[in-house]
């Protein structure tokens, strides 16, 4: 008789635990949705506001003090290297005052800027009327990838610097990355240069 009641006697027990375990979540289910679920609901949004930099006076002074520094500089150093800007900022700017961007170097970037069009192979520039030859460049790239300046390492005549300065202007690059994140970016390049395609 006693082999008879343990099936029952344990399938009784067995039947009370999964009772009250349901009767323990149906409650907690109950509790939770009638204080409306707090624990769900979001904190409050984070609110930014963007603000212009200003230029302090005592700076544009110093700026000033050092641009009569460079004018006093003897005739035999090296002339500054010929650049290329964007028209907004090489143009008059109205009054207002141009924000220098940040440019992440190649040794900042994870990813580097690489050549999408403009370049034969990457390195050649093909400029009709140039003198073939290799020239150094430094170059800041958007992060959409378009050339925003450049600046010309290499000696040249002033009419060639001109010709390469406005040829370069259609190069596109991939813009380099951190990460995932397309960012601005300054790199140094070498480029050859040649008035023709030769094959």
């Amino acid at each position: 008789m006693v082999s008879r009641l343990r099936p029952w006697l344990a399938l009784a027990v067995s039947a009370l635990v999964h009772v009250g375990l349901a009767l323990f979540l149906v409650g907690h289910a109950s509790r939770v949705a009638r204080e409306g679920g707090n624990a769900a609901q979001p904190g409050p949004a984070m609110m930014v506001r963007l603000v212009g930099a200003v230029r302090p006076a005592a700076q544009d002074r110093v700026t000033l003090a050092a641009a009569d520094l460079t004018a006093a500089v003897p005739a035999s150093r090296p002339a500054p290297a010929a650049e290329l800007r964007p028209q907004a900022e090489a143009g008059g700017n109205d009054g207002v005052e141009v924000q220098e961007r940040h440019y992440f170097g190649a040794s900042a970037m994870t990813q580097q800027p690489e050549v999408a069009e403009g370049l034969v192979g990457g390195k050649l520039l093909v400029v009709p009327g140039i003198t073939p030859q290799a020239v150094d460049l430094q170059v800041w790239i958007s992060d959409e990838g378009a050339v925003e300046r450049v600046a010309l390492d290499s000696p040249m005549s002033e009419k060639e610097k001109q010709m390469l300065l406005a040829a370069f202007a259609s190069v596109r690059f991939q813009p380099g990355r951190i990460g995932r994140i397309a960012v601005r970016g300054h790199v140094a390049l070498q480029v050859m240069l040649d008035y023709a395609l030769r094959m």
